[in-house]
């Protein structure tokens, strides 16, 4: 029986960055079978909050520092540092940090969240006009399955 363990020490992780956040892949989905991936997200109170949208796997929040509100379909979650939140596939969501800042553990079912994170770190990168932006965070999107609200701007 052979033994497959992925050891990620502080300060590693592949990071990037979201329009709402920065993220660091600590575990990803090639080190799980494809099980799960797990990242720590930072972000503060300035940050501006992605849009409400559903991803179609499941994910849980768990809040190691400051104070994040969770909306999750119709409802808000406040979480505090040692609190957690598990998502169903499909639920619209999104997070608002009420603190000055957080840093929260997301920790997602499969292996696409790292690749849509992936994809949307490579679009932020380039210089784009604000109409252009948007179009293109659309299309991460649907590239994903990863629905968003009508009207909504990028994830």
């Amino acid at each position: 029986m052979s033994t497959h363990v992925h050891v990620n020490r502080a300060g590693d992780g592949r990071r990037l960055t979201a329009p709402d956040a920065d993220i660091t892949l600590l575990v990803g989905g090639d080190h799980t079978g494809g099980a799960y991936e797990v990242f720590l997200v930072e972000a503060s109170r300035t940050a501006p909050d992605g849009p409400l949208h559903a991803e179609p796997w499941s994910k849980s929040y768990h809040v190691l520092r400051g104070r994040i509100l969770v909306q999750a379909g119709d409802t808000g979650y406040e979480l505090a540092a040692g609190e957690t939140l598990a998502i169903e596939a499909g639920t619209m969501n999104t997070f608002t940090v009420l603190s000055e800042s957080a840093g929260f553990l997301l920790v997602s079912a499969g292996a696409s969240h790292s690749r849509f994170f992936g994809d949307l770190d490579a679009v932020g990168r380039d210089r784009h006009a604000p109409g252009e932006m948007d179009r293109l965070l659309h299309e991460v999107s649907e590239r994903y399955g990863v629905e968003l609200t009508a009207g909504s701007g990028a994830p």
